[in-house]
């Protein structure tokens, strides 16, 4: 089972405006329920460690989980906190500036003590996705990582940094709390925009095979049109273009990426069968290149839609079987 830790919200992206009105669509997202939507419609068995708000926002997130039948926990779905909301506006390109409303909300009062009860329910747990807000906002963001360092035996843990700096308030804490994150993680999966912000200064394949060497962890770098590169801990990397598709906006792009990675890796075992405890298989560059491309192919498909809306698996297969 593919578990993932991290906010799920409301995003409220700007569709146009009128005299001095804008107008907005909503849709539910974050970066935790996107990427658990992203590997659920892909066919592999996932579980929400998440807490949710009982305001009408929360409901909706809810029935969201239960349409793409992801697994939650009832004990964490009834916050009498507000649910976190977003706000993007999207440039020419679709690419969205973000603002949150994250202070105080349920995503963000996990406590470790209500995650490893919920993650004790779970007996085939091979792989933890954490990352972005639910990482830099407190009181969650220690709960989380100390959850994560205690739990035995510790799954796979894979980690999407997705820095959002409009909810840092202290960049040297933030920054000392990745660097943690990253020495607890197994394969990291950061833009190149994430990378500059840990490494000042370097460019960014030497800020990520930096990162590589330091944690001794598998290192994804994701760089838009760009493509994707991957640093494997054993000195090596695999490039990986985009599958060019019309874009319509990149909500969600990184996210429904990193959930078809998991996807990809969990249903041909490279993090152990059942009954296995977690283990990340050895990764060659020919497994490697089919997932970066699979999980190419469904980023670039939900970038052809409005929002965050992650292919299903058939839909995937059929883009990578035409090219």
């Amino acid at each position: 089972m593919i578990g993932v830790i991290g906010e799920a919200l409301i995003d409220f992206i700007g569709i146009s405006r009128e005299e001095r009105s804008y107008n907005f669509a909503s849709f539910v997202g974050g970066c935790g329920l996107n990427a658990a939507t992203a590997a659920a419609r892909l066919g592999s068995s996932v579980s929400f460690f998440g807490k949710l708000s009982n305001d009408m926002f929360g409901v909706r997130i809810l029935d969201h989980l239960v349409d793409n039948k992801i697994l939650f926990d009832p004990e964490l779905c009834n916050s009498f906190l507000p649910s976190m909301i977003g706000f993007a506006q999207l440039d020419d390109q679709g690419k969205a500036q973000y603002a949150f409303y994250s202070k105080n909300t349920a995503s963000v009062c996990l406590t470790s003590e209500e995650l490893c009860n919920s993650m004790s329910n779970h007996s085939n747990l091979k792989v933890l996705h954490i990352g972005s807000v639910s990482l830099a906002i407190k009181p969650g963001c220690d709960e989380i990582l100390d959850a994560i360092d205690f739990y035995t035996p510790r799954p796979i843990v894979f980690l999407d940094p997705n820095v959002r700096p409009t909810v840092i308030e202290d960049f040297e804490a933030y920054r000392a709390r990745l660097f943690k994150a990253c020495k607890l993680a197994d394969i990291i999966k950061l833009s190149d925009e994430d990378l500059l912000l840990l490494y000042p200064g370097l460019a960014v394949e030497e800020a990520a095979k930096t990162l590589c060497s330091e944690v001794s962890a598998h290192v994804i770098l994701t760089r838009g049109k760009q493509g994707s590169t991957w640093f494997s801990p054993k000195k090596f990397s695999v490039n990986s273009p985009i599958i060019d598709l019309p874009v319509v906006d990149t909500v969600g792009a990184g996210d429904t990426f990193s959930g078809a990675i998991l996807s990809f890796l969990h249903e041909n075992n490279y993090f152990g069968q059942d009954g296995e405890d977690p283990v990340l298989h050895d990764l060659d560059r020919e497994i490697i290149e089919k997932a970066m491309r699979y999980a190419n192919a469904a980023a670039s498909i939900n970038c052809s839609r409005k929002g965050c809306n992650p292919p299903t698996q058939e839909e995937v297969e059929a883009l990578v079987g035409s090219i």
